[in-house]
């Protein structure tokens, strides 16, 4: 009888599941937002039964017994105060702990009820950052590194370090207690005008490039938080809130402009920075020439782009979910590894760039459905030249979504879902923002290129796979890609390395054969405050609503 682990996210927010087979090879993993298209899926069962249906009739053999894994060890909801408390309402504290609860407590019931038992016969709990460990571990390139994880909140602190090699992983040292670099930017994004639990710290790093950093911000927000060799902690109680109200001066108006933030967001991200140096200190000194970033801070680009040069690194990895997703991976490959001791964590890796494509492919059945009822008046089947056919219309000034293939795993989409353009004229940024994405202006897009090609383009040269650092862009190149150069001169790159994915290799190139540039604007295949596309129709939604011109739905491509 076959085993399979079924690795859930129980945090309450971004939910999300994970299989893997006896030899501990991962099927398929997957965020929840996705299928129910409700971003972070708050309160979701992360083995929402729907979902949960398709995922074991796909890759599930009849009659298999199975193991379920969560992402935590214990429900937080009553452990007492917790670090988000101190930064932000404690109502909404409790909120999430009640949350987190209702995830862990239920965690396997959808599976208990397919199978027809009362309970699934085994589960398995394991500690929060352990779990973003082993997978960024697992999915990394090194077979030895440091691995830093840094979050809002793990089972007993938010941040923890751990020493990987000889597929083992072993916990060096972990913070205990309130003190947190996650709930300090979650504070941050509110204070700027946006909303933390729609997970909208990415619009405050965006906004920081238009900024500049204050004197008199940075210095209240420093004296917040405290870092001794790396364990975080908030100062004394009266201190904190006295530094809180003298910030709330700086809040954005409900009808303020949102550049109104910006030197608010500019300062939030120096004191950031000045933080996670402090702890990347600590990591540097326990020795050990490669780091592993993990947790939801491992998703601030800016940040990570400045790394390597200034801390005593040789190559920095940040896997494709690092946020609490990811967790559902960790949790099952952990439990893998319980019932295999002396085993070493599988590596979970697809090319060199680790384990990205790991979700769902498109529905034949329903692409077969729109090509032959669907009333659009050009359908073409482009196999064997899909990319050629795609690379044209973006040389033309075409905006085109591309569904093709497994979906990515985590928050990126890094071109099988994705919404591809031409970098070089000027205003395509503004028309994807306007006429398509429908978001604010200030927001970035990625350049995805081949990732031997990267030194050409950027100073501070490294491998990119999942849009993980923002690096500096070459003077002398950034004007012949302007849609894709952020305000401060960066770009989050995407690298697509030889033996990454050969379709995008394909379009790269034939992209560049007719424009000369080996670069292509990308950004999610998804419309503002919506999770990326999931199904068929999803993809045709956004085609029909927006001003897209295409979409290639595996190799067929509709035109408008």
């Amino acid at each position: 009888m076959n085993r399979y682990y079924l690795g859930l996210s129980t945090s309450g927010h971004d939910a999300a599941l994970a299989l893997l087979d006896e030899t501990g090879e991962v099927l398929v993993a997957e965020s929840t937002e996705r299928f129910l298209q409700s971003k972070r899926a708050w309160g979701a069962a992360p083995d929402h039964p729907d979902h949960l249906r398709q995922i074991l009739s796909t890759h599930c053999e009849d009659g298999a017994s199975f193991v379920v894994a969560t992402s935590w060890m214990r429900a937080k909801a009553g452990a007492g105060t917790q670090p988000i408390d101190s930064l932000l309402p404690a109502s909404e504290g409790a909120w999430l702990r009640n949350q987190q609860e209702r995830a862990h407590e239920h965690a396997g019931d959808s599976l208990a009820f397919f199978l027809g038992l009362s309970k699934p016969a085994i589960r398995k709990d394991f500690e929060h950052h352990r779990c973003h460990a082993a997978f960024a571990c697992s999915a990394s390139p090194f077979d030895d590194a440091v691995c830093l994880v840094l979050d809002g909140d793990g089972d007993v602190g938010a941040a923890s370090q751990y020493r990987y090699g000889d597929g083992l992983l072993e916990r060096q040292w972990r913070s205990w207690g309130p003190g947190s670099l996650g709930a300090f930017y979650g504070w941050l994004t509110g204070l700027c005008g946006f909303e933390w639990r729609a997970g909208e710290e990415w619009k405050v790093m965006g906004l920081a490039a238009f900024g500049s950093p204050r004197a008199e911000m940075i210095e209240p927000m420093c004296s917040m938080l405290t870092v001794d060799n790396g364990r975080l902690r908030l100062v004394e109680p009266e201190i904190l809130r006295a530094q809180l109200e003298r910030m709330q001066v700086y809040r954005r108006k409900r009808d303020g402009s949102i550049m109104d933030a910006a030197d608010l967001a500019a300062s939030g991200q120096v004191v950031y920075s000045r933080f996670a140096d402090a702890v990347l200190n600590t990591c540097a000194a326990t020795g050990g020439e490669r780091l592993v970033l993990a947790g939801g801070c491992a998703l601030n680009s800016s940040y990570n782009g400045t790394i390597l040069g200034r801390h005593p690194f040789s190559a920095v990895y940040v896997p494709c979910a690092p946020g609490d997703d990811g967790n559902a991976v960790g949790a099952a490959l952990l439990a893998w590894m319980d019932d295999h001791p002396g085993r070493p964590l599988p590596k979970a890796r697809l090319g060199r760039s680790g384990s990205a494509f790991l979700g769902s492919r498109p529905d034949p059945k329903k692409i077969d459905r729109v090509v032959r009822s669907s009333g659009f008046p050009r359908c073409s089947d482009c196999r064997g030249g899909s990319a050629n056919a795609v690379a044209e219309l973006l040389a033309r000034g075409k905006i085109v979504g591309v569904m093709r293939g497994a979906a990515e795993f985590g928050p990126r989409a890094l071109g099988h879902r994705s919404i591809l353009a031409d970098p070089r004229p000027a205003d395509m940024k503004d028309r994807i923002n306007r006429a398509v994405k429908g978001r604010e202006p200030y927001r970035p897009f990625a350049p995805m290129l081949p990732e031997e090609r990267t030194a050409a383009w950027f100073r501070n040269a490294q491998p990119s796979p999942y849009m993980s650092f923002a690096l500096p862009w070459k003077e002398d190149v950034r004007g012949r890609v302007p849609a894709v150069v952020h305000e401060d001169g960066t770009g989050r790159l995407q690298t697509v390395a030889e033996d990454d994915d050969v379709w995008l290799r394909d379009l790269l190139a034939a992209f560049e054969r007719r424009t000369d540039v080996p670069i292509i604007l990308n950004t999610s295949f998804n419309v503002m405050g919506k999770p990326i596309v999931h199904s068929v129709e999803d993809a045709l939604a956004v085609l029909v609503t927006t001003d897209l011109d295409a979409v290639l739905l595996e190799d067929i491509l509709i035109e408008k």
